[in-house]
């Protein structure tokens, strides 16, 4: 950013990082929520198996999917 930028510029350029983020942050989820429609349409699911789409799409931690495997 430039030094002659005032507030409601950095204001601006702030909210767009922002926006930005959620809207990377909401497409991830939305591939992720996709993705666990159809594994759930199909006859067998096991936990595992959702913990692994979780955790491929950096919804959960491999830390956690370790913590909940160990808990099923």
């Amino acid at each position: 950013m430039g030094a002659d930028m005032g507030f409601d510029d950095r204001d601006y350029e702030n909210w767009l990082i922002t926006l930005t983020e959620a809207s990377a942050s909401l497409d991830a989820l939305q591939t992720a929520v996709t993705e666990l429609c159809h594994l759930c349409a199909s006859q067998d699911v096991h936990s595992e198996q959702v913990l692994e789409v979780l955790e491929r799409h950096g919804a959960i931690s491999r830390a956690a999917h370790v913590r909940f495997s160990s808990a099923a």
